[in-house]
């Protein structure tokens, strides 16, 4: 019986000590999500340097007009581009929520929804377009990729539209 009583508080003490070492799904969501907020207050401010040093090296990103998968230089330069043609940006009602794996358990990756707005530099036009993009990141919560949509052409478009 004394055995038995060993046995039992062991295997006691041993569920709970699992249980406490166990994270909290949502951890690595929260961390990430203040990383991702922090890179759109990068953006807007143009400090394309800085924002891209929240990216892993062999980041992955998949831009809105493409279905390609492009590289960490080529992602930093069309951020630039972006700051080349528009200023003023503005990334508001922004909204995160938990990417899920395929037992649909936060995964540490961070969906986020939002409206970015900004002015065309060389015509003073603003433009708005609704945002979505899905931001996957590593063990060291550097982003390792980014697949974005939103409505590319209908920025230019707007720009053209009040052009005429």
């Amino acid at each position: 019986m004394k055995q038995l009583t060993i046995i039992i508080a062991f295997i006691v003490l041993w569920g709970c000590q699992e249980a406490t070492e166990t994270t909290n799904p949502f951890e690595d969501f929260n961390t990430n999500m203040e990383m991702a907020d922090r890179a759109y207050n990068l953006f807007e401010a143009g400090d394309i340097e800085n924002m891209a040093s929240m990216w892993s090296e062999d980041m992955f990103w998949s831009p809105a007009n493409t279905n390609d998968s492009l590289s960490k230089d080529q992602w930093k330069q069309a951020m630039k581009g972006w700051h080349a043609e528009f200023e003023n940006f503005k990334f508001s009602d922004r909204q995160y929520y938990p990417g899920v794996d395929e037992e649909f358990i936060p995964n540490g990756s961070v969906r986020v929804y939002g409206t970015w707005s900004s002015t065309h530099k060389a015509t003073g036009k603003n433009t708005e377009t609704k945002y979505y993009a899905v931001i996957e990141y590593n063990e060291d919560n550097l982003g390792k990729g980014t697949m974005e949509w939103f409505d590319l052409g209908g920025v230019y478009d707007q720009v053209q539209e009040e052009e005429e």
